[in-house]
């Protein structure tokens, strides 16, 4: 579930204020735990050529009980030519999925997409508002 180093520093960039990896937050009298979840490694095809690229789509969920607040996605090249992959939606789905969508114009070389969702479980939670 949490295995990283700098992919999570891109992930927790990503989401509006978090930790990097599994720990604890506290905001006025919230409390509670957060983790990323990894999503699974899509294969992003080649592109079938004519003009059309290959395309794929990932997710990552948070477990049952737990929100999402915030997410992100990696899109890795399958060669050297990283300007023909490309990150083309990267967004909340409902309140608890991070959902990700990437094109490949390679004609000779798959990538990989993979989301990441950042999961919070709140056992107190107080909205804050501002004047």
């Amino acid at each position: 579930m949490v295995k990283c180093a700098l992919k999570c520093g891109f992930v927790a960039a990503a989401a509006a204020a978090m930790l990097v990896g599994s720990g604890t937050f506290a905001a006025a009298d919230s409390t509670g735990t957060m983790h990323i979840v990894e999503g699974q490694l899509v294969t992003l095809p080649a592109s079938p050529g004519g003009g059309y690229a290959g395309t794929a789509a990932a997710s990552a969920k948070c477990p049952a009980g737990e929100v999402l607040t915030g997410g992100g996605a990696e899109v890795k090249a399958g060669n050297s030519f990283v300007q023909r992959y490309n990150l083309g939606a990267s967004r909340p789905i409902g309140g608890e999925t991070w959902w990700a969508y990437a094109t490949n114009s390679d004609t000779s070389n798959p990538g990989t997409i993979q989301a990441f969702a950042v999961c919070a479980k709140v056992t107190n939670l107080d909205v804050v508002h501002t004047p």
